[in-house]
């Protein structure tokens, strides 16, 4: 489904620009709350801080290797994505 930027901008009375900017920063603040949550649901099962406090219990055995270790992988990833959408919010906040 092809979306007709231009069109919805007129039917909200909002420019173009302004409307893209909105929305995309609308995503990345989903995006980001949708990690954190994510990321708060992995420290809260193997009541940690950080990811390199769940490794250290996954290499003493205080917690069982499967799943941690992806979970431990995951989490590295959604702080590098969550690094990433707010370095595009920074971008986007200063473009104003």
């Amino acid at each position: 489904m092809a979306v007709d930027l231009s069109a919805i901008s007129r039917r909200l009375d909002i420019p173009p620009e302004e409307l893209m900017k909105k929305s995309i920063l609308s995503f990345v603040s989903h995006e980001i709350r949708q990690a954190e949550w994510e990321t708060s649901d992995i420290k809260e099962r193997y009541g940690v801080s950080s990811p390199a406090e769940l490794e250290a219990q996954i290499k003493s055995h205080a917690v069982h290797s499967h799943p941690a270790w992806e979970d431990l992988i995951r989490w590295e990833n959604l702080e590098n994505y969550v690094y990433r959408l707010r370095a595009i919010e920074a971008e986007l906040k200063l473009a104003a």
